[in-house]
């Protein structure tokens, strides 16, 4: 058989440096090669090699199914002991054997070292593993599997994902486990369902969301820092094992064991690796990155304590950082990721010093030089190169860059004690759901009774405008009653410098636009409508904003690009229209702003609030419709038909101002988004689209 077939080059000068082991190239290739045996599609989940010892690989259905195999092979000198193995040759599932590379692929019913696994493969164990665990009648995919240390699946039941299920090969393995999923959920993360010592198992509550990668949105990664910082600024680390130090002799082994003429560069680094301080000690999450943290739809969840401890809270900002780097070696750039990360942080918790995050990201990158290799990366001997290059780079680096400073009470708005004292009640409860760092948060309590409350934090300290607005605006008549409203205030917290108001009923609509499912036309109707009846309330504030504002705004927003034009023509356009009666404007009035109830369409987010000229809300609506349509590769009219659904709506109920008018705010809105899309590497591709058609528009007057 053509064990060496298809191997990348990489393996195949490894399979040539390493004669002892004949079938190490059938082993590197163990995945497609399982589907030529009849064993179905089949990925890699781990691989472990010793030079002229062995190498084992985990393999895995691609559908998740319980088929999974190990791929084994040894030196020829040790087969005849493996092919004798009695419990591989009497049951009624064999191993395969493969005489000539002294290989072997065997079953997850013949698992060796970890027994319990073994349970999977009958449905009667299985059935009692899964009723000591308290998820009887579930189903169970595997996620991963380590032959010999660890397998986890996920648990499905009628309504759906229901568990996260280890079973750990050793003792210890699973009471570090145990502790750092008690300590988890302590701190808000998924509940223990059970445990079973008898079975080395634990079963974790399944967490929906979405798992980040170095593709997310900054945002995303903004979030995953103020939780981070969260955990490290309330989290008791008092039952949590101390932290291990790091082992870079045996990365530089394994650096040797793959590429031997990189032996004496590796060692280099090893003994120029920055030391370690123990300062800043604090409950750490010990193995941080992103694809450890799951996006929900009002909260961050960080998973995975397997490895918590006691140690410095740069150990887990040093992770990040440094998975990150390895993410951008061939692949994305993650410098956007990377920052969004610390200043998520530091909105919550001071950061640790500069050089102690460094020193920990340069140990975390190295330790993750071979990681290419394990992962089966056909190029990973250009990755393993890749990282020593960015771990030499990072030796010389002395700081970090500077991140906004934290807003002041964000961290005691995120502890539920500091909410008890403050509230009268705990909450069950609390979830950052938007952070701007150096700006402004958005907290959900979830209530004991039953209430579910928004808080928001401002860095420049409590807003009391936002809240008399919008109870003024409730009183005026937007609140619900006739399907338009804004959510009713619920008091302040001095203590906490955040006001509070009820979550009402309704989707995004910027989320519903990406579900086919919804009726996105008649939504955008009833937003055109609920935007009019804003305009047709009586104004409740004697803030103005005007046309000299908004070109103020734009003047701001275009001084370092290259742009600048357009700010003169938006100037023209305006000195040409006539005055118009002010409104009450919701002054950042796009699809996020809007919630769409079953008989309620709900307008939130009113801190702008303002009188001025209705064209401008109308205008910076269809903005963010044309820059969602040229972020996704379209073109500007990709949303025609909802705009004209969101026009009728609003004119059902009001007059409609002039076209020319709100188009000359439309582009000068949209003109805006020039200076924004250089913020956000995902939104870059749209500049220069912008930049055209903000010129076309503003210049031919539509």
């Amino acid at each position: 058989m053509p064990w060496t077939v298809d191997l990348s080059p990489a393996d195949a000068a490894l399979c040539a440096q390493d004669p002892d082991l004949p079938g190490l190239g059938a082993v590197l290739n163990a995945a497609p090669l399982a589907k030529t045996l009849g064993l179905g599609e089949l990925r890699h989940s781990y691989l472990k090699y010793k030079p002229g010892t062995n190498c084992v690989a985990g393999l895995v259905p691609r559908d998740g199914s319980l088929g999974a195999w190990a791929a084994m092979t040894y030196p020829p000198v040790r087969w005849p002991d493996i092919r004798s193995r009695p419990k591989w040759n009497k049951k009624a599932q064999k191993v395969i054997y493969f005489d000539d590379v002294f290989t072997v692929f065997v079953p997850l019913a013949l698992e060796r070292r970890l027994p319990n696994a073994r349970k999977l493969s009958a449905e009667k164990s299985r059935a009692e593993l899964l009723h000591s665990l308290g998820l009887s009648q579930h189903t169970l995919k595997i996620l991963r599997y380590k032959p010999g240390r660890r397998i986890v699946l996920r648990a499905d039941g009628p309504k759906g994902s229901r568990a996260v299920l280890k079973l750990h090969a050793r003792q210890a393995d699973f009471d570090r486990a145990v502790a750092g999923a008690v300590y988890a959920e302590t701190m808000g993360g998924p509940a223990v369902i059970a445990t079973s010592p008898t079975d080395l198992a634990i079963a974790t509550a399944w967490t929906q969301g979405h798992v980040l990668s170095p593709l997310s949105e900054p945002r995303d990664f903004v979030l995953s820092g103020a939780m981070l910082a969260r955990h490290h600024a309330a989290g008791d680390p008092k039952n949590l094992p101390g932290l291990g130090a790091p082992k870079p002799h045996r990365t530089v082994r394994a650096i040797s064991n793959l590429q031997p003429n990189l032996k004496a560069r590796a060692q280099h680094l090893a003994e120029r690796l920055p030391a370690l301080v123990a300062d800043d000690m604090v409950a750490i999450h010990g193995d941080f990155s992103a694809d450890q943290v799951v996006r929900e739809t009002f909260g961050t969840v960080i998973l995975d304590w397997d490895r918590a401890a006691y140690g410095p809270a740069a150990r887990d900002l040093g992770s990040a950082l440094a998975r990150l780097d390895f993410d951008e070696i061939g692949g994305p750039l993650t410098e956007d990721a990377r920052r969004a990360l610390i200043e998520g942080y530091a909105a919550v918790r001071p950061l640790p010093k500069g050089e102690s995050i460094i020193a920990h990201r340069v140990h975390a990158l190295f330790a993750l030089a071979v990681e290419a290799f394990r992962d089966r990366r056909p190029d990973w001997d250009r990755h393993l190169g890749g990282v020593l290059d960015r771990v030499e780079q990072l030796c010389q680096t002395s700081q970090m860059p500077k991140a906004p400073s934290a807003l002041p009470s964000l961290s005691s708005a995120l502890d539920p004690e500091h909410v008890h004292a403050a509230l009268g009640a705990r909450p069950v409860e609390v979830a950052l759901a938007r952070l701007k760092p150096g700006r402004r948060a958005l907290v959900r309590y979830d209530m004991p009774d039953g209430n579910v409350l928004l808080g928001k934090v401002r860095a420049k300290g409590i807003d009391l405008y936002a809240p008399r607005i919008q109870a003024k605006l409730r009183s005026a008549g937007l609140d619900g009653s006739d399907g338009v409203g804004v959510p009713p205030v619920a008091g302040t917290a001095d203590s906490l410098a955040l006001w509070l108001q009820q979550v009402v009923p309704g989707r995004s609509l910027g989320d519903m636009l990406d579900d086919p499912n919804c009726d996105c036309l008649n939504a955008m109707r009833g937003t055109g409508r609920a935007l009019a009846r804003l305009h047709l309330t009586p104004a409740q504030t004697e803030r103005r904003w005007t046309h000299a504002d908004e070109l103020a705004v734009l003047e701001k927003a275009l001084s370092e690009t290259g742009y600048k034009d357009i700010l003169s023509l938006a100037k023209a356009r305006l000195a040409r229209l006539p005055p118009a009666p002010d409104v009450g404007l919701h002054r950042d009035f796009y699809f996020d702003q809007v919630l769409v109830g079953p008989d309620t369409v709900w307008l939130v987010d009113l801190d702008l609030y303002a009188q001025g000229d209705a064209a401008i809300d109308l205008g910076n609506f269809l903005a963010h419709l044309d820059e969602l349509a040229l972020r996704r590769g379209n073109d500007a009219g990709h949303f025609d038909a909802l705009e004209d659904a969101f026009l009728s709506g609003y004119r059902l109920s009001a007059p409609l101002p002039d076209p020319c008018r709100i188009g000359s705010f439309r582009w000068i809105s949209l003109a805006r988004h020039i200076a924004i899309a250089t913020r956000f590497p995902e939104r870059r591709h749209t500049i220069s689209a912008i930049g055209a058609l903000c010129r076309k528009k503003l210049s031919d007057g539509t």
